[in-house]
């Protein structure tokens, strides 16, 4: 069934975006069948009322709402370029990802700037309703806005929970070994650029209480890194 994203399902009424994609894309109608999402675990079916230049209109037909998981997942992601973080984007809401730090750190490739900043935010959560609207997840992940990680630590710092670290560095412990040795129902897991973080960002982390791990013996490509990294949380966390 059609899905769209609405964050108040009581309104009755898509926003401008979701409604464009229901009457000129998918050239629904009046009577029309779909199912409705908060992203916040409500989700409704509903019979499209209106369907018009100005506004498309449902009444619900039912609504119920999925539990919340018991486990959360944070994710610090130095930003790749548009084709791998889309990607990451996409897999990471298919994942269950709790929440998403957009990071510019020394290596990576993309840097952000003031001006494009509140564009590239809001095109970033475009991407990640769509996934939601896709794989049928009703809980749309919290998107952070893109800062450096001096500001990401000091944000986290609060943060009740396993911390990690992607490492390529001597002495980082293996993935598996780090999850079995905590009960912790919450992770926050930082995954650097291509280019791997500076031994000074390395540093930084595991001065604030991340523990380095290592993801395996072979250099992964930094998309590659963050599916593999989300499966195994997800799979470790979800059992």
């Amino acid at each position: 069934m059609t899905r769209f994203y609405c964050p108040t399902i009581s309104d009755g009424a898509l926003d401008r975006a979701e409604a464009h994609h229901a009457r000129k894309v998918l050239r629904l109608t009046v009577g029309d069948e779909c199912e409705v999402f908060d992203g916040n675990g409500a989700v409704a079916r509903a019979r499209l009322t209106v369907v018009g230049k100005q506004a498309v209109q449902f009444a619900t037909v039912s609504v119920s709402r999925q539990p919340a998981p018991d486990y959360r997942i944070i994710l610090g992601q130095a930003i790749p370029k548009a084709k791998a973080w889309d990607f990451i984007l996409q897999k990471a809401t298919e994942l269950g990802l709790s929440e998403l730090y957009p990071l510019a750190t020394a290596n990576a490739v993309v840097q952000i700037g003031d001006a494009d900043r509140d564009a590239k935010h809001e095109k970033w959560r475009q991407t990640l309703i769509e996934a939601c609207k896709q794989c049928g997840q009703n809980y749309l992940p919290r998107l952070r806005p893109p800062q450096n990680l001096a500001s990401f630590l000091a944000a986290t710092a609060g943060f009740k929970g396993l911390k990690l670290i992607a490492s390529l560095q001597p002495g980082a412990q293996p993935l598996a070994a780090a999850l079995d040795a905590a009960a912790d129902r919450a992770v926050l897991f930082l995954i650097g650029p291509e280019g791997d973080f500076t031994a000074e960002e390395t540093n930084l982390s595991v001065s604030a209480g991340f523990i380095p791990v290592t993801l395996g013996p072979l250099v992964l490509r930094v998309e590659t890194a963050a599916l593999f990294t989300l499966s195994a949380l997800t799979h470790h966390l979800a059992r």
